[in-house]
């Protein structure tokens, strides 16, 4: 470690223990998939039909919990007890009940939505075949998206109370009940698919279960009704959550969108695109890991006015970055006969892999620099720069490249056109980030003068 800078081994040492908790999360959506492609191609069809649904839920919890995990920390530091306590129970509640919510009008909405995402030349014996499984999975899968939405904000009190250690361990647990439960439940007791769905849902609960009991333990938690006579709390929370929500809404629409071109092609497509887009997240999980390290890391310089520290610390981790996103390409491209058979059986899915993993793991590097410089600028106290790069990534050239290559109905040129748009992306972001930083240097030697 001694040739590493100090900077860089602070980015390390910072990011690292989130990396494992979030690394954890990511494997078992990522053997879920593996697992349920062992079914067979319809069932994993089916479960890509989540994979928008899921994005949009956890850019409500994450919008909620975002603004609750700022305004709980505030109470704590400022010794406001009650307040801490209040906003901690309205949060759990109020936000796992506006998401339970939500998946109540996604099961009624079951058929429509079906409909959406199957293609116009399937025929009335597959169609019934698809909404057989659909209508079994739908319901149990919007449970464990109800309980896993608890388990975060949950988690956002304990954070805001300065306890990530527990957080850690319970997403940890949580994962492992998983891992344990899947084949148990998937292939054993032969549930299929939605013994999937079962396995997520309980290793949830019981976390959650756990951290509400110990929450209580701590007095964490006030009674409901001193919680909701205050209803100025509630407002502020609801205030703060709208503009959370809607930066992190951005990317589930998006991804509803390219879904639903996608789905165009066929199913075998939909079942490749929700493979593919499950390991990009578990590729990006060191990137994710990032944007939550790096900045408390830069807030704290800008209070210490340490300018300089600033941008060592941007330098640092873009090279850091960059040079890891392309390791793992070339071991993932490297690797990939060995690692395709494990991702489907499918003949048609491990051909379309065997083209993608040469491709588009070399666009996670830029892709991931423009996720870093989305979570710098919010930090930077510039969210209009935040939202205008996710905008230019998404709507002005991800959904329009995805389009593009739907067009062609070969989903290969999908995957060339999202490599292209994510490297445009990075490169549009750094470039955004340095006109920023450069003014802001500018307007402060002035200042100084």
């Amino acid at each position: 470690m001694s040739c590493i800078s100090p900077t860089l081994k602070l980015v390390i040492e910072r990011t690292l223990p989130l990396t494992v908790g979030m690394f954890a999360i990511m494997l078992v959506q990522l053997v879920d998939s593996i697992f349920i492609g062992m079914l067979g191609i319809d069932e994993l069809a089916v479960h890509g039909i989540t994979l928008p649904f899921q994005t949009a839920l956890i850019g409500v919890q994450v919008g909620i919990g975002v603004a609750a995990t700022s305004l709980i920390s505030r109470a704590c530091g400022a010794g406001e007890s009650d307040k801490s306590k209040a906003l901690a129970t309205i949060t759990a509640l109020v936000g796992t009940g506006i998401v339970a919510l939500i998946c109540l009008g996604l099961w009624l909405s079951r058929s429509s939505i079906l409909t959406t995402f199957v293609t116009s030349d399937v025929t009335l014996d597959h169609f019934q075949t698809l909404q057989t499984i659909f209508n079994v999975y739908w319901p149990v899968w919007l449970l464990s998206a109800t309980s896993v939405a608890a388990l975060y904000l949950l988690s956002c009190v304990y954070r805001a109370n300065e306890d990530t250690k527990t957080t850690g361990n319970m997403f940890l647990l949580a994962s492992i009940i998983n891992l344990i439960l899947d084949p148990l439940l998937i292939f054993t007791f032969d549930l299929g698919i939605i013994g999937a769905a079962i396995a997520s849902t309980m290793g949830y609960l019981t976390c959650v279960i756990y951290m509400v009991i110990k929450a209580k333990k701590l007095a964490w938690f006030g009674s409901l009704a001193k919680c909701f006579k205050t209803w100025s709390y509630l407002v502020e929370l609801a205030r703060m959550s709208a503009n959370t929500i809607i930066n992190q809404l951005l990317p589930s629409v998006s991804a509803f969108i390219c879904m639903v071109l996608v789905s165009r092609i066929s199913t075998d497509s939909i079942a490749f695109w929700s493979l593919l887009s499950r390991m990009e997240s578990f590729l990006l999980v060191f990137t994710l890991a990032l944007t939550m390290s790096v900045p408390p890391m830069i807030g704290r310089y800008l209070g210490q006015k340490q300018h300089s520290k600033i941008n060592a610390l941007l330098i640092t981790t873009a090279k850091f970055l960059l040079i890891f996103h392309t390791a793992m390409a070339l071991v993932l491209a490297g690797s990939a006969k060995l690692i395709i058979p494990l991702i489907s059986s499918e003949a048609q899915i491990q051909d379309w892999f065997a083209v993608a993993l040469w491709v588009i793991p070399f666009s996670y590097a830029p892709l991931g620099l423009c996720m870093l410089v989305v979570s710098v600028f919010n930090a930077l106290g510039a969210p209009r720069q935040a939202l205008l790069v996710s905008m230019v990534r998404l709507i002005a050239l991800y959904v329009p490249a995805i389009w593009i290559g739907a067009s062609t109905g070969n989903i290969l040129h999908v995957v060339y056109a999202a490599t292209i748009a994510n490297t445009l992306a990075g490169v549009y972001a750094w470039h955004r980030l340095k006109i920023h930083t450069n003014r802001t240097a500018a307007i402060t030697k002035l200042v100084e003068a």
